[in-house]
């Protein structure tokens, strides 16, 4: 059901559904000028375990990208997604965040009383490829997960879904009218 709902948020947005939401005019507009994008500054990821002990403590939602060394469009996410300073504050703000790399076979996280690998980690998250993007609740229980590249226009909306809780009503974010 989580599924669906970010699918239609992403249909929603991708065909340009034109209303705004109260919750989409928290977060500050995205630069569209390809200039304004990335900052040169690389998005500073810690691991997923220390993701996993923020969201805790600051009970925060968590965002744990799912990447690989090789992965091009894991790169260009970095680079014109996290790279985007607009973005990169809003989820340093309202997420508990971290990595997972998934060609990693030696490294052990405990999680939910299993001890794994990154790589084993990934994929028992929902990673069938790279880029993947899982959202874990402050407890660590399973949200949803968005694999694949995820352009700024896109990737922001879902950001907010997660960050403002409107997935646990099963909101729609992008179809809520504005109050003139």
């Amino acid at each position: 059901m989580m599924r669906n709902g970010l699918l239609l948020l992403l249909l929603t947005v991708w065909l340009g559904s034109g209303c705004e939401s109260e919750v989409e005019a928290e977060l500050p507009p995205v630069p569209q000028d390809p200039a304004t994008v990335a900052n040169n500054t690389p998005f500073p990821w810690p691991s997923f375990d220390e993701a996993i002990a923020a969201g805790l403590s600051e009970g925060k939602p968590i965002l744990i990208d799912i990447y690989a060394p090789w992965c091009g469009w894991c790169a260009r996410m970095q680079e014109e997604v996290y790279g985007n300073v607009t973005l990169a504050s809003y989820v340093q703000q309202n997420f508990a965040y971290g990595r997972l790399n998934l060609d990693d076979t030696t490294t052990m996280h405990e999680f939910q009383g299993h001890v794994l690998t990154s790589a084993n980690l990934g994929y028992a998250l929902g990673a069938s490829g790279t880029p993947t993007t899982v959202f874990l609740d402050p407890k660590g229980t399973f949200i949803d997960t968005l694999p694949g590249y995820q352009p700024l226009e896109r990737f922001g909306p879902v950001l907010q879904y997660i960050a403002t809780g409107a997935y646990l009503e099963g909101m729609d974010v992008s179809q809520e009218e504005v109050s003139p």
